[in-house]
């Protein structure tokens, strides 16, 4: 069975595009070729991922997903469009660098040759690619070319086949990310593919079928262009972006370039910006509707209405750029705010005087390659989760009702069930719900503050209450909170203590107060948060403990009277019986003298 165009025409796909159907009548995969691997060309810094999600917001295939806090790009599923690296605030996106490769070609003798991106000349301090070529002179490159000479052989091959039409829509194959999207999203619309190798391929080869030892390296704005040379068999070897070479010429320090460039402009230097393909090509007479789509969001809806079958003899040039390659992922210029500057100096470059003295002029290239591209689907497959499965999910994210489903996108994702669809594959988790987690933390502290013994005041800088948990209500003797709020502390407390912490900043911590408005002891701690302009309030009612340590201290006071009085008593008791054994001890030793006496002199007359 011949595999048909989507439309209802019936048109056969074009000649080297093809989808393989396996026995069943299902898409079957097919394998990159050997050494593809994005991963290699897009990585991620770990330890600068910081629980954004900002990359997943921004991804229009969301194609990353996050786990223990990490956000990680699914390889088969990116389209390389680079959206991720320009979008994370901590640069933790990284793009494989192969200055060092072109660098080891050039030391190992080979002729390096640039094929430039018609959009250098909006990121370089350049008029034209004279200029650019004494840049990269500098670097080492033995030569250097405009890829709008490819580009015009490409454009030229549009035409052929819009005269030929036999291809009932025609969507333009410059763009590797749409290329990308169609084969892993939309391949039902390979078949509307132009058949055609891209500028770069193109280019590479006519410079290759020149001079074959030549060692071939493109210099763009894009990402994606780095896998299509890995994927497919073209004419270059390496890939830089406009980036890599800004820094190798900062590296270098590269003078600015000084020497004249030609101004007579060539029409397929228009492609770089949206409806440039369009602008270069001659459209008279072949009775095809031209739609420029610019960006991954437009590019996917446009892809969408022409799987509808109501979009007939149109030829659809496609970017997946905002603004097409000037607005490249790898471009700094349109994104530093000059969008319409960047404009203007394609159109001044491609054709001077431009619209009053256009000149129809381009590149008249002759070459002997083909220019057959075959483009196969890559099919994402996802597991698509029943209704039961998603309802479970989104229960446990707290959205019971669908009212509950606010679709704020916090997440990444554009709705709660597109959210709950990525947590089934694996994609997500619960807790990039940012409501789900301020209600749980909202939660979780309100039982904190409703469930603690403690009182808890929360006071204005004009001292009127704004919030207070019911063991406040207790210490107070009120018995709802609304009974104190949006009054002043002064109606139901001293505010002194209050005061002072406002007006010197400094807290007071654990200190003891009598609360003679309600007759308790507490002991409170007071916290002025500049940040929200808030007091905030602590008090322990140690009422019941002050009154058990007053008790203690007056047994003790009681103790130590009884225990003086007692010990006066013994005293004097003591001091008596001393008395009564002091006189009875003096005439013992009065006897007992004389009675030595008497002994002595006895003793003398013997």
């Amino acid at each position: 069975m011949e595999p048909r165009q989507p439309g209802g025409k019936g048109v056969p796909f074009p000649r080297a595009v093809f989808i393989y159907l396996s026995e069943k009548g299902g898409l079957r995969r097919c394998l990159k070729r050997k050494g593809s691997d994005t991963m290699e060309i897009l990585g991620l810094k770990k330890a600068n991922c910081k629980n954004c999600h900002r990359c997943i917001r921004e991804c229009p295939v969301k194609s990353i997903e996050f786990s223990s806090q990490q956000a990680r790009i699914i390889k088969d599923e990116c389209i390389l469009c680079g959206r991720c690296v320009i979008t994370c605030p901590q640069n933790a996106k990284v793009v494989r660098n192969d200055v060092a490769q072109v660098r080891q070609a050039m030391a190992e003798g080979r002729k390096v040759i640039a094929s430039v991106a018609p959009s250098f000349i909006v990121d370089f301090p350049v008029e034209g690619i004279e200029q650019m070529r004494q840049l990269l002179a500098g670097l080492g490159f033995a030569g250097t070319e405009e890829t709008a000479v490819g580009a015009h052989i490409v454009k030229s091959e549009y035409e052929r086949i819009v005269r030929q039409a036999k291809q009932d829509v025609v969507i333009t194959t410059c763009c590797p990310s749409v290329i990308k999207l169609i084969q892993k999203y939309h391949p039902q619309m390979l078949g509307c593919l132009a058949p055609v190798i891209s500028p770069m391929d193109a280019h590479g080869k006519l410079i290759k079928e020149k001079d074959p030892d030549a060692y071939v390296v493109f210099i763009g704005p894009c990402i994606s262009k780095k896998a299509e040379i890995e994927e497919y068999p073209t004419g270059i070897d390496c890939v830089l972006t406009f980036e890599e070479v800004r820094d190798w010429l900062a590296e270098a320090q590269i003078s600015p370039p000084t020497v004249p460039c030609d101004k007579s402009g060539a029409m397929s230097r228009f492609f770089p910006k949206t409806g440039g393909i369009i602008q270069s090509m001659n459209r008279t007479g072949t009775g095809y509707r031209y739609y420029a789509i610019d960006g991954a969001e437009k590019c996917i809806q446009a892809l969408k209405d022409l799987e509808n079958g109501n979009l007939h003899h149109c030829f659809v040039e496609m970017s997946i750029c905002e603004g097409s390659c000037i607005n490249g992922p790898m471009v700094r210029s349109f994104r530093g705010g000059g969008m319409l500057e960047c404009h203007d100096k394609v159109t001044d470059y491609a054709a001077p005087g431009y619209p009053d003295n256009m000149d129809y002029r381009d590149f008249t290239p002759q070459y002997h390659f083909s220019l057959d591209k075959t483009v196969r689907p890559e099919l994402v497959r996802e597991q698509v989760p029943g209704e039961k499965e998603l309802r479970e999910i989104l229960e446990k994210m707290g959205k019971f009702m669908p009212e509950q489903e606010l679709n704020c996108g916090s997440c990444g994702y554009p709705t709660c069930r597109e959210k709950a669809k990525a947590v089934y594959n694996g994609k997500a988790e619960i807790t990039m719900c940012l409501p789900y987690m301020k209600e749980r933390a909202e939660s979780f502290s309100d039982k904190i503050i409703s469930s603690t013994p403690n009182a808890i005041l929360v006071l204005d800088e004009n001292l009127v209450i704004q919030q207070l948990n019911q063991a406040a209500c207790h210490l107070l003797g009120l018995s709802r909170p609304d009974q104190a709020v949006k009054k002043d502390v002064s109606e139901l407390l001293d505010p002194t203590d209050f005061a002072y912490v406002l007006a010197d900043g400094r807290s007071i911590t654990d200190k003891k107060t009598w609360l003679g408005e309600v007759d308790r002891f507490v002991e409170e701690t007071i916290v002025y948060d500049i940040d929200s302009k808030l007091l905030i309030a602590l008090m322990k009612d140690i009422t019941e403990q002050q009154r058990r340590e007053r008790k203690a201290a007056e047994l003790r006071q009681q103790t130590i009277e009884v225990t003086d009085r007692i010990v006066e008593k013994q005293m004097r008791v003591v001091q008596e019986i001393a008395s009564l054994l002091g006189e009875t001890t003096a005439e013992t030793k009065v006897a007992l003298t004389k009675l030595k006496k008497a002994v002595d002199s006895s003793e003398e007359r013997q």
